[in-house]
Order: structure tokens, then C-alpha cells, then sequence
């Protein structure tokens, strides 16, 4: 039976579990401003308007590792089209600003930060949607093949070249919205990726490409209940649960901003005025707890201010405490040798207060469990079917044992761990 497997760099990415976006968007500069995805760009947010005083992408990465994320991932161009790098390809970016005397690159600051605090890099690029060349790829009718529309294309993939060669070895790309394919029209992008950067992960990546991971369908931190890591191919992004014996490897990754959803740009762009609309620490912990603990990977927005600083630094500091604190002292872990089987038992001295069993299951060679139940003193808390790299499971319970049945499997399973906290 055929059975779709990680590359090693997936199974180093779930590893990862926690990262940042961040979101230095232009339009934060023009109050009045509303729609990006127009020529429009080109007057109502003109570079003379963009005049930050404290830009500082280290602060930025530093509160990243704050909250102990693993990497981290920087909007380089965003719907507005604007460039946060020294682009050769328009003049729609940081070299026309007064910062630095145009001699600014965020991008390489950023990348410099990341090594400084030891997150992981990644780079954000929007295709589907450029202001700057009224490009939205989401209109009715968009002729893909038109000349307009394919020099468009040859600028997205220098600029993404750009980006791809000159700030060393990146760990994740994003792509909102996926990608036109080729023979639609739209960029040829996989060459280039596996030219420059082979080894890094890539939301909604092309398919032809081996590193993919998709959208889990959201940006409020739901995540199903029994969330697959493997897909139908040809519809990854169809289905947020993903299929058990889907044909393709493409582990979901929950994207969650730090204001809430009803704060300007969905909670992704700062605006003055919205610090009520912060996420509670709390709720930030709920949503790794449902992300994390569901078989994707959490990455948590980060709205920039018009200054140039991450005025939320404290909501990040006060999350990164809150998760070390609930997941900091085990009360117990799988001890057996046996760790492939179909039964596994965690016998306390005494009995003690439960709150949440973790379970990882080897997934090297794929998921193999179907279905699993948790009991606890030998009555069952819990039903599921996926484990993948992660289940966090909460419980209220004062446990003597504890124990793992798993009810199917495709083949012999083998758990990775079991912690009781």
C-alpha cells in the first residue's frame, strides 16, 4: 500500500512548531487608504509618505524569540507591491525612502537578527496580488497570457530571484494565495527554487515542487479536530483536515495574527488606537494548543507600527513565559522500551491532577495511526483518529495511569513520546 512520506526537510520544519509573520505594511501610512490591489499604490502611498523613525528589525526578531519561536518570516512584498529589499527590477521600494538615505535593506536586517537570535529565516513574497502593477490575481477574467500580464510575471521571477540568492539559506517561503501555474500563465518559480533554495519549506508552494506545506483554511487558530499531514495532491488546499491516505505530504501550518480579526487588515497591519484588540497571552496559548497540538505548526502574525517597532513586544514576552510554565515541568513520560506496538502504559506513584497528555507519534516513515484512544484510570477520555507530529490533548483528571490504545493503524505504529503534564 502506497503511503506518502515526509522529505527530512518537513519533518525538520514540524520540528520547528512555533514561528512568526511579520507584517511591516505600507498602507498602515495612509489612514484613508483601502484598497491594494490597484495602480493606486503608486500616489496614495507614495514613498515620501514613508518616513519611520525607529525601524528596527532586531527588536522585531527579538520579541520572535521571545516567545520561543523557531523561525521566522518577514513580509518582503506584500500586496502593495512595495519592496523591503534593494530591488533592481522597479523603484517601488526601500531604496526611494529617506530612511537610511535609501540605502536601507530590512530584508538583510532581518536575516542578520535571525542568525543573531538563532531563529530560523524566511521570506514572504506575494505573487497573485501587486498594487504597483495593478495585478490581482483574484478578478474575474484576468487574461494570465497577456503581455501586460506576462511581463509582470518575468519581474516577479527576478525579484523573487533577488530574494532567493543573495541572503543566504532560507527556511521557509510563503506564497499567499498559491501560485498561477505555469501553464496557466502564471510564474516559473520551481526551477528557480530548486536551483537556489532546495532545501527550504514552501507554503502553498507548486506542486512539482517536494517541500510543501498548505493553509489550514483560517487566521482564527481553528484547527479540525483530526487535522492529516497528507492530501490529495492535486487538491491540496481543498480540504483544511487534509485525507489519512492522501497521495502527497503537505502538513498544514496555522496562521494566527496578534490583533484580533476585526483590527485593521484582519489583525495582520497595525493601526493607533486598536492595542484593545491585542490577543490575551491566554488566547495566544489556546491557539498553539489547538494548532500545535493538532499536527501543524503555529505561526503567530506581527503588526509593525508606522514607527517602524513592534509596540506588542510585552503580549509576546507574556505568551513565551505562559507556554515554558504550562509545558515546563512533566509529571511523567513513557518510559518503555517498546516504543512500536499498540499499547503503551504511564503508571504514576500516586495519583495526581492532569491537565494536558502529549503525544508524538514516529513519523519518519509517515503516519501510520488511524485511531487511538486515551484512558485514564482505566476509562477512556479521549477518541481520536490523527496523531502526526503532535497531539496535546486536555484533560481534567487526577491520573494513577495513564494510557495510550491505538485501535488502527496501517502498519505497526511507533510513538515518539508520551508526556503527562
Amino acid at each position: 500500500m502506497y503511503k506518502a512520506k515526509p522529505t527530512k526537510e518537513i519533518l525538520a520544519w514540524q520540528d520547528a512548531e512555533l514561528g512568526v509573520l511579520i507584517h511591516y505594511l505600507m498602507e498602515i501610512y495612509n489612514p484613508d487608504f483601502k484598497e491594494y490591489k490597484t495602480a493606486k499604490v503608486r500616489t496614495e502611498l507614495a514613498p515620501e509618505r514613508i518616513n519611520p523613525q525607529h525601524l528596527d528589525a532586531r527588536q522585531w526578531v527579538r520579541a520572535a524569540y521571545e516567545t520561543g519561536a523557531k523561525y521566522a518570516i518577514i513580509v518582503a512584498n506584500h500586496c502593495t507591491g512595495f519592496s523591503l529589499w534593494q530591488t533592481k527590477v522597479n523603484d517601488y521600494g526601500v531604496a526611494s525612502l529617506k530612511w537610511k538615505n535609501g540605502k536601507g535593506d530590512l530584508v538583510r536586517d532581518f536575516i542578520d537578527a535571525c542568525r543573531e537570535f538563532g531563529l530560523k529565516p524566511g521570506i514572504y513574497y506575494s505573487t497573485g496580488c501587486n498594487g504597483y502593477y495593478d495585478i490581482d490575481d483574484s478578478r474575474k477574467n484576468v487574461d494570465y497570457f497577456s503581455p501586460e500580464y506576462q511581463s509582470y510575471v518575468k519581474d516577479v521571477e527576478k525579484q523573487v530571484k533577488e530574494l532567493w540568492t543573495e541572503y543566504g539559506e532560507l527556511f521557509e517561503i510563503w506564497f499567499d494565495g498559491g501560485i498561477i501555474p505555469v501553464e496557466k500563465g502564471g510564474p516559473d518559480l520551481t526551477p528557480i527554487l530548486k536551483k537556489y533554495q532546495p532545501n527550504a519549506v514552501c507554503f502553498q508552494g507548486p506542486l512539482d515542487y517536494p517541500h510543501c506545506i498548505r493553509w489550514v483554511g483560517n487566521e482564527n487558530g481553528s484547527v479540525p479536530e483530526n487535522c492529516w499531514a497528507t492530501v490529495d495532491g492535486k487538491n491540496k488546499d481543498a480540504f483544511p483536515e487534509g485525507k489519512p491516505d492522501g497521495d502527497y505530504y503537505c502538513p498544514a501550518e496555522t496562521d494566527v495574527p496578534n490583533r484580533s480579526n476585526d483590527a485593521f487588515g484582519g489583525g495582520w497591519a497595525w493601526r493607533e488606537g486598536e492595542e484593545d484588540k491585542v490577543l490575551s497571552p491566554e488566547k495566544l496559548l489556546e491557539c498553539y494548543i489547538n494548532a500545535v497540538g493538532r499536527n501543524t505548526n503555529l505561526l503567530l502574525g506581527m503588526a509593525i507600527n508606522a514607527d517602524g517597532v513592534f509596540e506588542d513586544e510585552e503580549q509576546f514576552r507574556s505568551f513565551g513565559k505562559l507556554l515554558k510554565e504550562t509545558f515546563a515541568n512533566p509529571l511523567a513520560e513513557y518510559s518503555g522500551k517498546e516504543k512500536t506496538g499498540f499499547d503503551f502504559v504511564i503508571n504514576l506513584p500516586e495519583k495526581k491532577p492532569v491537565k494536558y497528555v502529549v503525544i508524538r507519534e514516529d513519523i519518519t516513515d509517515g503516519q501510520n495511526i488511524r485511531s487511538f484512544e486515551l484512558l485514564i484510570n482505566g476509562e477512556i477520555v479521549y477518541k481520536g483518529e490523527c496523531i502526526g507530529h503532535k497531539r496535546i490533548i486536555p484533560v481534567e483528571a487526577s491520573a494513577g495511569r495513564i494510557e495510550l490504545r491505538i485501535t488502527c493503524a496501517v502498519e505497526a505504529p511507533t510513538i515518539r513520546d508520551i508526556v503527562v503534564y
